[in-house]
Order: C-alpha cells, then structure tokens, then sequence
C-alpha cells in the first residue's frame, strides 16, 4: 500500500470516529463532523457525607450508611469525586457529568427526618457541583414515599438549586411506578420541565423489597448476575409499569431516562406489542393505551447507551429513534466500552447521530448549552 493510501485510510477513520485533540494540560475534546460536541453523561454516581449525622441513630443498614458515606468500595473518595473526577473525565472526553444519588430514603417512615434529609443531601449536592462550574449538574433526590412532599422537594430543587431533574428508584418500597398515587410528583415533573432518571436501588439488600420475591436470592452468588441481569429487570419492570399503567398518557410531557440500556425492555418491545393482542388481561390495558406499548419508547421513554455493543447501540437508533439514545457511563463504575468512544467507533451511526448521543440529546433535555457552533 502506497503512503499516499495509506494517509487516505487513516484519514477516513479519523472521520468515521471523530476528530479528537487535547491541548497541552487540558481536556480531551471531541469533534465530530467539524463541529465540537459538549458531551454529557446522564449515569454517574456520587455521595455526600452530609447525610451521615443524620442516620446515626435510623435503622436503615449497615449497608445503606456505608454506600451514603462513601465508604462502601474504595472508589467513592472525597478526592474521587472532584479533583480526581475532573481528570477522569478530561482524559475520557467528558464534558459535563450529571451526578446523582441512589435513592435509599424510601423505607424512611419518619416524614420530618425524609424533609430535613434530602433537603440536606440535595443542597450539598448542588453545593458540590458548584465547586466545577460548567462540569456538573445534580439531579435531586425526593422522598416519592411521600408524593405531595416529594413534589415539594423537586420544586426546591429545580428553583433553588437549579437542578435540571431528579433521581429515582424502580420502585417505592415495593409500590410500582404506575402507581397513580404518584401522580403529583408526575405532574410536578411536568410543570417544572424536569427530567427523571431511573436507577435501580439495589440488589434487594436495602429493603428486601428492591427485587420481586425471592428473586435476588435466585441470582445471589451467581457471578454478579444481582447487577448484570436484575438492575435491566428492574428498570423494565419500571417502564413496563409507566406503560400499562396509563401515566405516560396522563403526563405526555414526562421524559423518563432509563439506567443500563433502559432495561432489557427496549431489546424485546415486539412482545410487548404483540401482547396487546394475546393475552386477555393486555388486552383490556392496551385499549386503554392512547397507542401501542413501543411508541411510548419512540416518544417518552429513553435508554442510556450503556448497552456494552455496537450492534445493540445501532439497533436502538433504528428502532425507536436516536432522540431515545443518550451517553450514560456508570461512573465511576469500572466497566469496558461504555463512553464516548464506544459511540464514536460504532459503524453504522451518522455523524448527527452520535452527536446527538454524545450531548445533543441531553442538552435539550437537560437544558445545557451546547457549544456555539464555528464557521
């Protein structure tokens, strides 16, 4: 091969991946089509101390206060989650992280301790987030086991502390997501233009009510399979409850981002659908759907793109549209192939595309600028 060729090929690639440079002691920028991306990642995890004084005495477990303090895996240092989680996201082409905090409050029956909890937690993340300006935003935290209180939370949280949307689990002790009791805390979302991120809370050690029962104890000891098949369970149980349960037509303006490649239930839709028309119990449900269960997932249901392979990145984009794809990492999770060049190297996706799962997405529902475009 001539060296003449051999630039050519080089030079396609370049284009087929995305332009990259970082200045000299600066961040790793992205460019993509001549235009620089800000990308945003939607799926990263934080702690904050603060919350710890307040649970000395609260029985919630062990397991709960270690994860709050950070203190459960050497991974969540104070150091970790600022200074050193700047670098990271410099050398892996991160612009801006959304941070949240998993939502262990729910079994909290005390609702005075639940208001002056997350009021602290939310305030000190807001507070952290502050400390990199234009790095990171917070997604708040509310106590959904108490709706009307949680609405109130989520107005504080987007007025005051300028929080973009809000964190929650894939269910409240035990109460599915469909439930319309939640239907307040829907609305608030709604009327404040807050997205929701969807995280499961955990592999049924928090509340012995995060999985159905008897589950974890099926996939305890089973080579991580609590994580790597219960949490898409969860999240799809989650959707499949917003879904059949009618309240994203109550709330069509609802934006609901799903953890782990949204679930399981993006990769398998076709069945859902043809349920409507199978079983007799669906079918009641679905004549009561203003359409059929995958538009909901073209429309107001949105999968990160941790789903670890090209194929399955490109399926979704297909499938249910790239508006439905945005960058979610799990930091500071250790995984493979979950950031920005599993976007940029995956074939088939157009230059717009993986701009628009780079940060495109999440800017508008985020509402964070992107950078201004250069002739």
């Amino acid at each position: 091969m001539s060296t003449a060729a051999a630039g050519m090929l080089i030079a396609g690639a370049a284009r087929q991946m995305g332009a990259q440079t970082r200045p000299a002691g600066g961040r790793r920028q992205i460019t993509i089509g001549g235009r620089r991306v800000k990308t945003i990642d939607i799926h990263t995890h934080v702690y904050v101390r603060d919350v710890i004084p307040l649970l000395r005495n609260v029985d919630i477990g062990g397991t709960v206060k270690s994860a709050a303090s950070g203190t459960r895996g050497n991974r969540l240092t104070p150091d970790f989650l600022d200074a050193e989680s700047v670098r990271w996201m410099d050398d892996h082409g991160i612009d801006v992280q959304a941070r949240s905090i998993n939502p262990y409050w729910y079994s909290l029956t005390d609702r005075a301790l639940a208001t002056k909890l997350i009021a602290v937690q939310n305030a000190a993340l807001a507070r952290d987030c502050a400390k990199f300006p234009g790095r990171f935003v917070g997604l708040a935290t509310c106590a959904l086991q108490f709706p009307d209180l949680a609405a109130q939370q989520l107005e504080e949280a987007v007025k005051k502390h300028g929080m973009p949307g809000v964190a929650i689990a894939c269910n409240i002790n035990g109460e599915e997501l469909g439930s319309e009791r939640f239907d307040p805390f829907y609305k608030a979302c709604v009327d404040l233009g807050a997205a929701i991120f969807v995280h499961p809370q955990g592999e049924g050690k928090f509340d012995g009510r995060a999985y159905p029962k008897g589950f974890a104890d099926r996939l305890r000891g089973l080579g991580n399979l609590g994580n790597v098949i219960g949490y898409p369970t969860e999240t799809s149980i989650a959707f499949g409850s917003l879904i059949y349960s009618g309240t994203l037509d109550r709330f069509p303006g609802l934006r609901v981002v799903g953890a782990h490649g949204g679930g399981f239930i993006f990769s398998y839709s076709g069945r859902l659908d043809a349920n409507c028309e199978f079983s007799e119990g669906a079918r009641k449900r679905c004549a009561a759907l203003k359409k059929k269960p995958s538009d909901y997932m073209r429309e107001q249901l949105i999968s990160d793109s941790l789903v670890f392979n090209p194929e399955e990145l490109v399926l979704r984009v297909r499938q249910y549209g790239v508006s439905q794809v945005v960058l979610g990492t799990d930091h500071p999770a250790p995984w493979p192939t979950t950031g920005v060049d599993h976007v940029l190297e995956t074939p088939g996706l157009t230059d717009d595309e993986k701009f628009a799962i780079l940060g495109g997405n999440l800017s508008k529902l985020l509402r964070i600028p992107q950078f201004e475009a250069t002739t």
